[in-house]
């Protein structure tokens, strides 16, 4: 019986936890993916090389880097939306409606159910990443920037850039999820 009991608790606990507070963070500095003048000279290289080949994914970056760049620093806040106080979900949410005028639910388990999977060795710019505390059900979301980075909103430090390299993220990694193809 008191297994059970523990089990009814863990499930409405669960359904409290939006975005758990996470140990400690590293923030990273965004990097854009926008062509150096001599790349633009050289018509040549740019004809041969598509931008989907080069990212995996059709994100314009620059556009979503300006977006993801100036909610940097918002503070978190638990069913947050704006950029007075956001939580992760929120966060993607936000992102995605000024991008592309999406409409995605402002639920970390939804986002997880709700768009395509995507490989961790296929990740491509704007992919969402997830994870959890619990093992089983996504508590944490963020969007994948390159290079093993992702931003998101954590409790305590707001939007920031973290490692998929980090111990926590790499042990609580459950999938990512891909919004546009």
């Amino acid at each position: 019986m008191t297994t059970k009991k523990n089990f009814v608790l863990l499930l409405i606990l669960m359904t409290f936890v939006g975005c758990v507070s996470q140990p400690r963070y590293t923030s990273y500095p965004i990097e854009r993916k926008s062509p150096s003048p001599l790349e633009e000279k050289d018509q040549s290289k740019k004809e041969t090389l598509s931008f989907e080949e080069e990212s995996q994914t059709k994100i314009d970056q620059v556009k979503m880097a300006q977006i993801i760049e100036s909610f940097l620093g918002t503070p978190y806040e638990k069913g947050g939306a704006s950029k007075n106080g956001i939580d992760c979900s929120g966060f993607v949410v936000e992102v995605y409606k000024r991008y592309a005028g999406f409409i995605l639910p402002h639920n970390t388990e939804k986002l997880f159910k709700l768009v395509k999977k995507v490989d961790k060795e296929k990740l491509g710019y704007g992919d969402l990443v997830f994870f959890s505390d619990f093992g089983f059900s996504p508590s944490h979301v963020g969007i994948y920037i390159g290079e093993g980075k992702f931003v998101h909103s954590a409790e305590g430090y707001g939007v920031i850039v973290s490692s998929l390299d980090d111990e926590h993220y790499r042990k609580s990694y459950i999938g990512a999820r891909r919004v546009i193809p």
